[in-house]
Protein backbone atom coordinates (compact mmCIF):
# COMPACT_ATOMS: atom_id res chain seq x y z
CA UNK A 1 0.00 0.00 0.00
CA UNK A 2 2.85 2.45 0.49
CA UNK A 3 4.05 1.92 -2.42
CA UNK A 4 0.42 2.48 -4.15
CA UNK A 5 0.76 5.72 -1.97
CA UNK A 6 4.06 6.94 -3.81
CA UNK A 7 2.81 6.41 -6.99
CA UNK A 8 -0.74 8.71 -6.22
CA UNK A 9 1.69 11.16 -4.69
CA UNK A 10 3.76 11.65 -7.93
CA UNK A 11 -0.05 11.51 -9.74
CA UNK A 12 -0.95 14.18 -7.78
CA UNK A 13 1.91 16.50 -8.41
CA UNK A 14 1.28 15.51 -12.22
CA UNK A 15 -2.14 16.86 -11.87
CA UNK A 16 -1.40 19.62 -9.95
CA UNK A 17 1.17 21.02 -11.99
CA UNK A 18 -1.30 20.68 -14.92
CA UNK A 19 -4.06 22.75 -12.98
CA UNK A 20 -1.33 24.92 -11.88
CA UNK A 21 -0.58 25.20 -15.84
CA UNK A 22 -3.98 26.30 -16.41
CA UNK A 23 -4.40 28.89 -13.87
CA UNK A 24 -1.27 30.85 -14.70
CA UNK A 25 0.29 29.58 -11.68
CA UNK A 26 2.88 27.20 -10.67
CA UNK A 27 3.80 24.64 -7.82
CA UNK A 28 7.70 25.65 -6.23
CA UNK A 29 10.04 22.90 -5.83
CA UNK A 30 10.16 23.05 -2.37
CA UNK A 31 6.57 22.24 -2.30
CA UNK A 32 7.07 19.32 -4.65
CA UNK A 33 9.78 18.19 -2.13
CA UNK A 34 8.01 18.68 0.89
CA UNK A 35 5.02 16.54 -0.61
CA UNK A 36 7.01 13.65 -1.22
CA UNK A 37 8.84 13.70 2.00
CA UNK A 38 5.61 13.90 4.26
CA UNK A 39 4.58 11.19 1.96
CA UNK A 40 7.61 9.03 2.64
CA UNK A 41 7.39 9.41 6.54
CA UNK A 42 3.69 8.40 6.65
CA UNK A 43 3.29 6.77 9.44
CA UNK A 44 2.30 3.19 8.67
CA UNK A 45 -1.40 2.96 10.32
CA UNK A 46 -2.03 6.31 8.10
CA UNK A 47 -1.17 5.41 4.99
CA UNK A 48 -4.27 4.28 3.93
CA UNK A 49 -6.45 7.66 4.91
CA UNK A 50 -3.75 9.36 3.12
CA UNK A 51 -4.18 7.75 0.06
CA UNK A 52 -7.62 7.73 0.30
CA UNK A 53 -7.09 11.69 0.84
CA UNK A 54 -5.22 11.72 -1.92
CA UNK A 55 -7.42 9.98 -4.16
CA UNK A 56 -10.21 12.58 -3.36
CA UNK A 57 -7.48 15.65 -4.23
CA UNK A 58 -6.88 14.02 -7.23
CA UNK A 59 -10.38 13.87 -8.52
CA UNK A 60 -11.38 16.97 -7.40
CA UNK A 61 -8.10 18.69 -9.78
CA UNK A 62 -8.99 16.24 -12.63
CA UNK A 63 -12.44 17.64 -12.36
CA UNK A 64 -11.42 21.32 -11.92
CA UNK A 65 -8.79 20.67 -15.26
CA UNK A 66 -11.66 19.74 -17.57
CA UNK A 67 -14.07 22.74 -16.76
CA UNK A 68 -10.87 24.76 -17.66
CA UNK A 69 -10.23 22.83 -20.98
CA UNK A 70 -13.93 22.86 -21.89
CA UNK A 71 -14.64 26.60 -20.86
CA UNK A 72 -14.43 29.01 -23.72
CA UNK A 73 -10.94 30.18 -24.97
CA UNK A 74 -10.17 33.68 -24.24
CA UNK A 75 -9.50 35.15 -27.49
CA UNK A 76 -5.90 36.22 -27.48
CA UNK A 77 -2.79 36.14 -29.46
CA UNK A 78 -1.47 33.87 -26.56
CA UNK A 79 -3.64 30.88 -27.51
CA UNK A 80 -1.74 29.00 -29.68
CA UNK A 81 1.78 29.02 -27.63
CA UNK A 82 -0.62 28.37 -24.25
CA UNK A 83 -1.85 25.51 -26.15
CA UNK A 84 1.47 24.51 -27.12
CA UNK A 85 2.36 24.83 -23.61
CA UNK A 86 0.34 22.52 -21.91
CA UNK A 87 1.12 20.03 -24.70
CA UNK A 88 4.54 20.44 -23.86
CA UNK A 89 3.73 19.96 -20.27
CA UNK A 90 1.81 16.39 -20.76
CA UNK A 91 4.74 15.38 -22.95
CA UNK A 92 7.32 15.96 -19.99
CA UNK A 93 5.27 14.62 -16.85
CA UNK A 94 4.39 11.38 -19.47
CA UNK A 95 7.92 10.91 -20.28
CA UNK A 96 8.61 11.41 -16.18
CA UNK A 97 6.31 8.80 -15.19
CA UNK A 98 7.99 6.36 -18.21
CA UNK A 99 11.48 7.69 -16.85
CA UNK A 100 10.88 6.76 -13.00
CA UNK A 101 9.25 3.65 -13.59
CA UNK A 102 11.95 2.83 -15.83
CA UNK A 103 13.92 4.09 -12.34
CA UNK A 104 12.41 1.67 -9.87
CA UNK A 105 13.31 -1.33 -11.98
CA UNK A 106 16.41 -0.79 -10.57
CA UNK A 107 16.12 -3.12 -7.63
CA UNK A 108 19.30 -3.63 -6.62
CA UNK A 109 21.01 -0.67 -7.33
CA UNK A 110 18.64 1.80 -5.41
CA UNK A 111 21.16 2.39 -2.70
CA UNK A 112 23.36 3.42 -5.54
CA UNK A 113 21.34 6.69 -6.06
CA UNK A 114 20.91 9.52 -3.75
CA UNK A 115 17.49 10.92 -5.76
CA UNK A 116 15.84 9.28 -9.14
CA UNK A 117 18.17 11.28 -11.53
CA UNK A 118 14.21 11.63 -13.24
CA UNK A 119 12.79 13.42 -10.01
CA UNK A 120 16.44 15.87 -10.23
CA UNK A 121 15.65 16.73 -13.45
CA UNK A 122 12.29 17.05 -12.80
CA UNK A 123 12.86 19.96 -10.30
CA UNK A 124 15.21 21.42 -12.34
CA UNK A 125 12.70 21.86 -14.94
CA UNK A 126 10.15 23.28 -12.46
CA UNK A 127 12.48 25.41 -11.12
CA UNK A 128 12.74 27.00 -14.80
CA UNK A 129 8.95 26.98 -15.28
CA UNK A 130 9.00 29.23 -12.13
CA UNK A 131 11.23 32.02 -13.02
CA UNK A 132 10.08 31.96 -16.68
CA UNK A 133 8.60 35.34 -17.36
CA UNK A 134 6.18 34.38 -20.03
CA UNK A 135 4.94 31.71 -22.32
CA UNK A 136 7.46 31.46 -24.77
CA UNK A 137 9.96 30.68 -21.96
CA UNK A 138 8.16 28.51 -20.44
CA UNK A 139 7.89 26.16 -24.09
CA UNK A 140 12.11 26.60 -24.22
CA UNK A 141 12.39 24.82 -20.94
CA UNK A 142 9.99 21.94 -21.40
CA UNK A 143 11.43 21.89 -24.90
CA UNK A 144 14.56 21.10 -23.36
CA UNK A 145 13.55 19.02 -20.29
CA UNK A 146 12.09 16.85 -22.45
CA UNK A 147 15.33 16.30 -24.49
CA UNK A 148 17.39 16.14 -21.37
CA UNK A 149 14.79 13.34 -19.86
CA UNK A 150 14.51 11.28 -23.04
CA UNK A 151 18.56 11.15 -22.34
CA UNK A 152 18.19 9.69 -19.35
CA UNK A 153 15.44 7.55 -19.90
CA UNK A 154 16.83 6.05 -22.97
CA UNK A 155 20.30 5.28 -20.60
CA UNK A 156 18.35 4.38 -18.02
CA UNK A 157 16.41 1.90 -20.38
CA UNK A 158 19.93 0.44 -21.95
CA UNK A 159 21.98 0.73 -18.89
CA UNK A 160 22.43 -3.28 -17.35
CA UNK A 161 21.46 -2.91 -13.99
CA UNK A 162 23.96 -5.93 -12.51
CA UNK A 163 26.39 -4.13 -14.32
CA UNK A 164 25.85 -0.89 -12.85
CA UNK A 165 26.04 -2.90 -9.14
CA UNK A 166 28.80 -4.63 -10.31
CA UNK A 167 30.45 -1.06 -10.98
CA UNK A 168 29.20 0.55 -7.66
CA UNK A 169 31.11 -2.40 -5.92
CA UNK A 170 34.64 -1.51 -7.66
CA UNK A 171 34.32 1.83 -6.65
CA UNK A 172 33.88 1.10 -3.31
CA UNK A 173 36.37 -0.81 -3.12
CA UNK A 174 38.53 1.40 -4.99
CA UNK A 175 38.13 4.14 -2.04
CA UNK A 176 38.58 1.55 0.73
CA UNK A 177 41.93 0.77 -0.93
CA UNK A 178 42.82 4.11 -1.46
CA UNK A 179 42.09 4.91 2.23
CA UNK A 180 44.34 1.89 3.22
CA UNK A 181 47.17 3.42 0.98
CA UNK A 182 46.98 6.92 2.67
CA UNK A 183 47.02 5.29 6.17
CA UNK A 184 49.88 3.31 4.62
CA UNK A 185 51.71 6.15 2.85
CA UNK A 186 51.72 7.83 6.86
CA UNK A 187 52.90 4.78 8.37
CA UNK A 188 55.37 4.46 5.96
CA UNK A 189 56.88 8.12 6.46
CA UNK A 190 56.70 7.48 10.56
CA UNK A 191 59.20 4.42 10.19
CA UNK A 192 61.36 6.51 7.44
CA UNK A 193 61.65 9.18 10.32
CA UNK A 194 62.20 7.04 13.06
CA UNK A 195 64.81 4.91 11.19
CA UNK A 196 66.88 8.09 9.68
CA UNK A 197 68.13 8.66 13.22
CA UNK A 198 69.05 5.37 13.66
CA UNK A 199 71.02 5.21 10.70
CA UNK A 200 72.88 7.93 11.37
CA UNK A 201 73.58 6.89 15.06
CA UNK A 202 75.22 4.02 13.97
CA UNK A 203 77.28 5.91 10.90
CA UNK A 204 78.59 7.88 14.15
CA UNK A 205 79.60 4.98 15.87
CA UNK A 206 81.24 3.35 13.44
CA UNK A 207 83.66 6.58 12.83
CA UNK A 208 84.15 6.69 17.02
CA UNK A 209 84.84 3.01 16.67
CA UNK A 210 87.24 4.19 13.87
CA UNK A 211 89.57 6.06 16.26
CA UNK A 212 89.92 3.00 19.37
CA UNK A 213 90.93 0.07 16.11
CA UNK A 214 94.52 1.06 16.66
CA UNK A 215 95.20 1.68 20.04
CA UNK A 216 93.19 -2.15 20.49
CA UNK A 217 95.32 -4.06 18.32
CA UNK A 218 98.56 -2.54 20.16
CA UNK A 219 101.66 -4.41 19.94
CA UNK A 220 102.97 -4.09 23.56
CA UNK A 221 106.25 -6.11 23.79
CA UNK A 222 109.69 -4.79 23.77
CA UNK A 223 113.41 -5.97 23.69
CA UNK A 224 114.54 -7.24 26.59
CA UNK A 225 117.13 -4.14 28.14
CA UNK A 226 120.94 -5.73 27.81
CA UNK A 227 123.28 -3.18 29.15
CA UNK A 228 126.31 -5.94 29.69
CA UNK A 229 127.45 -3.89 32.59
CA UNK A 230 130.69 -7.19 32.86
CA UNK A 231 131.92 -6.30 29.56
CA UNK A 232 131.60 -2.24 30.41
CA UNK A 233 132.61 -2.05 33.43
CA UNK A 234 136.12 -3.43 33.10
CA UNK A 235 139.44 -2.08 34.50
CA UNK A 236 143.26 -2.73 33.50
CA UNK A 237 145.30 -3.44 37.02
CA UNK A 238 148.89 -4.00 36.64
CA UNK A 239 149.85 -7.01 38.71
CA UNK A 240 152.55 -5.83 41.74
CA UNK A 241 154.77 -8.98 41.64
CA UNK A 242 154.75 -10.24 37.70
CA UNK A 243 154.24 -7.02 36.23
CA UNK A 244 151.33 -8.06 34.06
CA UNK A 245 147.69 -6.64 33.32
CA UNK A 246 144.45 -7.97 34.08
CA UNK A 247 140.74 -6.94 33.89
CA UNK A 248 138.96 -6.24 37.24
CA UNK A 249 135.50 -5.16 37.84
CA UNK A 250 134.91 -1.22 38.02
CA UNK A 251 132.85 -1.27 40.97
CA UNK A 252 131.79 2.20 40.68
CA UNK A 253 131.46 1.92 37.04
CA UNK A 254 129.63 -1.41 37.83
CA UNK A 255 127.10 -0.22 40.25
CA UNK A 256 126.39 2.94 37.49
CA UNK A 257 125.79 0.81 35.12
CA UNK A 258 123.49 -1.99 37.27
CA UNK A 259 121.57 1.04 38.40
CA UNK A 260 120.75 2.46 35.27
CA UNK A 261 119.92 -1.23 33.44
CA UNK A 262 117.47 -0.99 36.28
CA UNK A 263 115.64 2.03 35.66
CA UNK A 264 116.10 1.21 31.77
CA UNK A 265 114.01 -2.13 32.56
CA UNK A 266 111.82 -0.13 34.60
CA UNK A 267 111.07 2.41 31.92
CA UNK A 268 110.01 -0.14 29.74
CA UNK A 269 107.61 -2.18 31.84
CA UNK A 270 106.22 1.00 32.65
CA UNK A 271 105.80 1.70 29.19
CA UNK A 272 104.67 -1.73 28.33
CA UNK A 273 102.19 -1.33 31.34
CA UNK A 274 100.72 1.95 29.82
CA UNK A 275 100.21 0.67 26.50
CA UNK A 276 98.18 -2.37 27.89
CA UNK A 277 96.42 -0.11 29.64
CA UNK A 278 95.64 1.80 26.70
CA UNK A 279 94.92 -1.49 24.79
CA UNK A 280 92.30 -3.08 26.63
CA UNK A 281 90.97 0.52 27.38
CA UNK A 282 90.16 1.07 23.30
CA UNK A 283 89.26 -2.63 23.49
CA UNK A 284 86.75 -2.07 26.08
CA UNK A 285 85.26 1.52 24.65
CA UNK A 286 85.34 -0.91 21.01
CA UNK A 287 83.52 -3.88 22.55
CA UNK A 288 80.83 -1.09 23.90
CA UNK A 289 80.32 0.40 20.75
CA UNK A 290 79.92 -2.48 19.06
CA UNK A 291 77.01 -3.46 21.71
CA UNK A 292 75.35 -0.52 21.05
CA UNK A 293 76.04 -1.01 17.09
CA UNK A 294 74.34 -4.06 16.98
CA UNK A 295 71.39 -3.00 19.07
CA UNK A 296 71.07 -0.14 16.70
CA UNK A 297 71.14 -2.38 13.44
CA UNK A 298 68.90 -4.75 14.45
CA UNK A 299 66.82 -1.96 15.27
CA UNK A 300 66.96 -0.57 11.65
CA UNK A 301 66.61 -4.20 10.07
CA UNK A 302 63.34 -4.28 11.77
CA UNK A 303 62.06 -1.11 10.85
CA UNK A 304 63.61 -1.32 7.62
CA UNK A 305 61.93 -4.81 7.23
CA UNK A 306 58.39 -2.86 8.30
CA UNK A 307 59.12 -0.22 5.95
CA UNK A 308 59.64 -2.89 3.12
CA UNK A 309 56.43 -4.73 3.89
CA UNK A 310 54.22 -1.82 4.03
CA UNK A 311 55.85 -0.21 0.94
CA UNK A 312 54.99 -3.60 -1.02
CA UNK A 313 51.45 -3.34 0.11
CA UNK A 314 51.48 0.02 -0.91
CA UNK A 315 52.59 -0.60 -4.86
CA UNK A 316 50.12 -3.58 -4.80
CA UNK A 317 47.12 -1.61 -3.66
CA UNK A 318 48.17 0.52 -6.32
CA UNK A 319 48.96 -1.30 -8.72
CA UNK A 320 44.77 -3.01 -8.23
CA UNK A 321 43.30 0.37 -8.26
CA UNK A 322 45.27 1.20 -11.23
CA UNK A 323 43.62 -2.02 -13.03
CA UNK A 324 40.02 -0.93 -12.48
CA UNK A 325 40.67 2.63 -12.85
CA UNK A 326 40.63 2.89 -16.40
CA UNK A 327 37.43 0.13 -16.53
CA UNK A 328 35.51 2.79 -14.23
CA UNK A 329 36.53 5.91 -15.42
CA UNK A 330 35.21 4.68 -18.95
CA UNK A 331 31.68 3.57 -17.27
CA UNK A 332 31.01 6.95 -15.58
CA UNK A 333 32.15 8.71 -18.24
CA UNK A 334 29.55 7.83 -19.99
CA UNK A 335 26.82 8.54 -18.18
CA UNK A 336 24.54 11.34 -18.54
CA UNK A 337 25.55 14.23 -16.08
CA UNK A 338 22.02 13.73 -14.30
CA UNK A 339 22.35 10.50 -13.98
CA UNK A 340 25.86 10.19 -13.12
CA UNK A 341 25.10 13.52 -10.41
CA UNK A 342 22.06 11.55 -8.87
CA UNK A 343 24.56 8.39 -7.81
CA UNK A 344 25.60 7.76 -4.27
CA UNK A 345 28.66 10.27 -2.28
CA UNK A 346 30.71 7.08 -2.77
CA UNK A 347 30.98 7.88 -6.70
CA UNK A 348 31.91 10.74 -5.67
CA UNK A 349 34.53 10.01 -3.42
CA UNK A 350 35.90 7.49 -6.21
CA UNK A 351 36.28 10.50 -8.70
CA UNK A 352 38.10 12.31 -6.18
CA UNK A 353 40.35 10.06 -4.74
CA UNK A 354 41.36 8.34 -8.73
CA UNK A 355 42.66 12.31 -9.19
CA UNK A 356 45.76 11.29 -7.66
CA UNK A 357 45.95 7.97 -9.75
CA UNK A 358 46.06 10.37 -12.91
CA UNK A 359 49.06 12.10 -12.22
CA UNK A 360 51.27 8.94 -11.72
Amino acid sequence: MRAELEDVGEQMILVLSELALLTGESIEAEQITELRASIASAPDDEVAEILENALNAIAMAEQEIERLKTSPPESDDSEDVGDESVQLRSQFYDLYSMCNSQFRKYKKSQEIFKNSPCSEHEERVEMSIYHADNKLEKIEAYQEGIATLTAIYKQLAETDAEELVRIYEQAKSFNVSHNRIVGLVGERENLEKSLTPIIEKMDNLRNRAESYVDDASLNCRAEQVDFDCGNRCQRSVKDPIFGTYRNEPDMRCLNSCNFQEQQAIDDVNEQIDDCIDERDWASDKLETLESEYNSARSNALSLSNQFDRVNDEIKSLINVNKSVNGELDQFLGQLHPVVFYAMNDEIGRYVMNAMSYQSD
